[in-house]
């Protein structure tokens, strides 16, 4: 199997070459055996399909241009009701003074007046202190990715699922255009919060190899799946627009309830996994209809995905990550493939380099 195509640049040729042999050798022995269930390929999104990630790219936007239809009431109800500290700072200040923000800004955001809104104090607050605090509570014990990857769904309540994948695509193609750089957002907050700084990257581009990939396994018969920790919809609109092959019934992340006219809410959804590390595993054994040769990802949320049995093709994109995730660096299963990470791109190497 030839993984560059045509309609790729040469840039899909950036494989490490052990790998690249080892990926056509395998699916010509899958396409070679048969299956009692078709045989499917499972993705993470973001950081493996593409450099940087579509949850975070929207989560920014929405901050910058106070894109949202989240009523202050609602707000409040998604934050967390926990006593203590969150970073040093009193969790009770930090939601507190989010939603006091937000409640002065949401009459210039329903009436539509967002240049105005961005001229008042309290929006810097608000951006500021929100960016931090999904930062925070994303590494905190008590809260961490479990909370934080619903709470991102939850920030689009009010918009229906087909406007949250047109603003993906928005999204996707302004933040296409941005240099690969972080930038750092600070205000100073009332007391007891201090100054509060918040890092977040730019930039976003689809990795040509993963597009090749994709395609080429189609051509062999095997569907893609994606199993990703951001908000689906979000996933099926920056997919669509990057040219994944890639139904949107085989995109699979976070999900809340739709209302009856398909709006997003702030209630999460029964019966449904979280997609994050055994939620992804979950996903794949109970909601794919196929058999797994292939598993792709990156992070640690990818971990219990990329070890299930069986499967013959264990792709990990090495971003040089310290979590669990990177017991698998070595793991003689696995087909490390290196990037350089300040271009975004991949590198014929296991390696990781820049950064």
């Amino acid at each position: 199997m030839q993984l560059q195509t045509a309609e790729t640049s040469d840039e899909a040729g950036n494989w490490l070459p052990e790998n690249l042999t080892q990926i056509s050798t395998r699916i010509k022995a899958i396409s070679a055996r048969s299956f009692s269930a078709k045989p499917v390929a499972v993705f993470d999104f973001d950081n493996t399909c593409i450099f940087r990630d579509v949850g975070q790219a929207v989560f920014r936007s929405q901050l910058q241009h106070l894109r949202y239809c989240l009523r202050p009431e609602q707000l409040a109800a998604i934050l967390p009701r926990i006593e203590g500290d969150l970073a040093g700072r009193s969790m009770t200040a930090i939601t507190s003074t989010i939603c006091a923000a937000y409640q002065r800004l949401w009459p210039l955001i329903t009436d539509n007046r967002i240049d105005q809104a961005l001229l008042l104090p309290e929006y810097r607050l608000f951006a500021a202190l929100l960016l931090w605090f999904a930062d925070k509570a994303r590494k905190d014990e008590r809260l961490g990715p479990r909370y934080v990857l619903p709470f991102m769904g939850k920030l689009l309540a009010g918009f229906t699922a087909d406007e949250v994948r047109q603003l993906a695509i928005e999204v996707v193609l302004a933040v296409r255009q941005e240099p690969l750089i972080e930038e750092t957002l600070t205000c100073d907050a009332p007391e007891p919060l201090g100054r509060i700084a918040a890092s977040y990257p730019l930039g976003l581009h689809a990795h040509p190899e993963m597009l090749a990939l994709m395609r080429n396994l189609a051509r062999q018969g095997i569907e893609s799946y994606v199993i990703s920790a951001s908000t689906e919809w979000l996933v099926e609109g920056a997919a669509q627009l990057l040219g994944f092959p890639v139904d949107r019934d085989h995109v699979f992340g976070i999900r809340v309830r739709l209302d009856a006219g398909e709006t997003l809410t702030i209630d999460d959804l029964n019966a449904y996994p979280t997609t994050f590390r055994e939620g992804k595993a979950e996903i794949v054994n109970q909601w794919i209809d196929g058999t797994p040769v292939l598993a792709a990802g990156d992070a640690d949320t990818d971990y219990e995905m990329l070890t299930l049995p069986g499967i013959d093709i264990r792709l990990l994109i090495n971003r040089r990550q310290s979590g669990l995730i990177s017991s698998l660096y070595q793991d003689p299963r696995i087909l490390l493939q290196g990037l350089d990470l300040d271009t975004g791109r991949f590198r014929p190497s296991r390696e990781s380099i820049g950064g």
